[in-house]
């Protein structure tokens, strides 16, 4: 397995030397996000250098950056269909989130990355939930030839969008999308903070569906989705069952850096998930 996290660029940095500063400190490749160009990018941010209206330019930069330093894009995720859900009443809406997902599986293909994630719904009081199964798979089938053509996995995550709410029906879904190129982004730690029983036996249930892993834990006590060893999540079990059903892509971790000295952040975060992958 490989040591990933979400990439957060510093304003004003160069990417070649934001990239080589990830390599230095031990990650094998970053997670890149799509993001608008109206989205606020703060000083430390993970949104604002892969904007859709000007995608071309901006994954020309990073491809060029990954290719000077060595650092792996191995991903492509997107936020923007929390916005443009491809289960919204509203046709254009739906549109414009297929568009998006098209994008992001042109621009994964660019750089090199070998997955786009996706949150493909959004369900609320006025958007059934049978009718959006049946749209968004109907939308996913779709975009699977995008995918093959690209040669890019479309992954499916598990978060709180009220929508695919247990690996049972993960499973379902993903098989009847009926593309090898349709698969499931696994988050770890959004399983507990779900309370949707246990990170392991969804590994075990959805076996080689799962093409990436996203990492962060959860604490019971607070409530709250915390650092990795800092929460419930049992690691061991967790990382057991992953090589069991012979997983071997990254591990991705999808947290937010340090407020002071982000750098010994991310130093740590790459020395954890070798620890853990060491297991």
């Amino acid at each position: 397995m490989k040591v990933g996290t979400v990439f957060w660029h510093k304003s004003g940095r160069p990417l070649t030397e934001e990239f080589k500063f990830y390599r230095d400190v031990g990650f094998d490749g970053v997670e890149v996000t799509i993001s608008e160009s109206s989205e606020p990018a703060k000083p430390l941010s993970a949104r604002g250098y892969l904007r859709i209206e000007h995608m071309l330019d901006d994954v020309k930069k990073i491809a060029e950056a990954s290719r000077e330093t060595g650092l792996e894009v191995h991903g492509v995720r997107s936020g923007l269909l929390w916005r443009y859900p491809l289960n919204s009443p509203d046709p254009t809406v739906r549109d414009r989130a297929f568009r998006i997902v098209e994008k992001g599986l042109e621009a994964a293909n660019y750089i090199g990355a070998t997955s786009l994630l996706i949150v493909p719904a959004v369900v609320r009081e006025d958007t059934p939930y049978e009718e959006t199964y049946q749209l968004v798979l109907q939308a996913i089938r779709k975009l699977s030839k995008k995918a093959e053509e690209e040669g890019v996995y479309l992954c499916i995550e598990n978060v709180e969008n009220n929508f695919l709410l247990s690996p049972l029906e993960m499973r379902r879904f993903v098989d009847e999308a009926g593309s090898e190129m349709v698969g499931i982004y696994l988050d770890v730690g959004n399983i507990l903070a779900r309370y949707q029983s246990y990170p392991q036996h969804w590994i075990k249930i959805l076996g080689k569906r799962i093409k990436k892993v996203h990492l962060k834990d959860y604490c019971e006590r607070t409530k709250n989705v915390t650092y990795i060893l800092q929460g419930d999540v049992n690691w061991p079990e967790v990382i057991r069952s992953l090589k069991n059903i012979g997983y071997r892509d990254y591990l991705t971790a999808e947290l937010q850096p340090y407020k002071l000295f982000p750098e010994k952040f991310f130093k740590h975060l790459a020395e954890i998930i070798r620890e853990l992958i060491a297991l």
